[in-house]
């Protein structure tokens, strides 16, 4: 990969890094409104209460998910640019497209089919790997 693709590449996961920490943790609302009660009253409620914070609770998962990955990449970058945009597994190139997609993968597609069968099975974008 030539030193104007790694700084594109750089810049990338830089922008969708900041994105990612721009956007903030989603808030968990508590159960309990009023410091007198316990809980919510209504049972709905209560349901739709417990849904919002286990959602929230996996959009923060997969959002420091998302980080941990850019960083990665970025890390890579720097410590050992001459094997970012390789697979880890079979060490051929990323395809261009795949990186300018998610430029956080480490696999190629077909390492990342062998891992993931059950996605390679219906796969139907670039995209739907990470």
């Amino acid at each position: 990969m030539t030193p104007k693709q790694l700084e594109a590449h750089r810049r990338t996961l830089e922008k969708l890094r900041a994105e990612a920490l721009k956007a903030g943790p989603a808030r968990i609302e508590p159960n309990r409104k009023d410091s007198a009660t316990a809980g919510v009253a209504d049972e709905d409620a209560q349901a739709l209460s417990e849904m919002l914070q286990v959602l929230a609770s996996k959009r923060n998962e997969g959002q420091a998910a998302l980080v941990r990955q850019i960083d990665r990449a970025l890390a890579k970058l720097v410590d050992s640019p001459d094997e970012f945009g390789l697979c880890e597994e079979c060490e051929e190139e990323i395809g261009q497209r795949r990186l300018t997609l998610v430029p956080w993968a480490t696999l190629c597609v077909d390492c990342q089919t062998k891992r993931d069968p059950k996605l390679g099975g219906t796969r139907k974008k670039l995209t739907d790997f990470k």
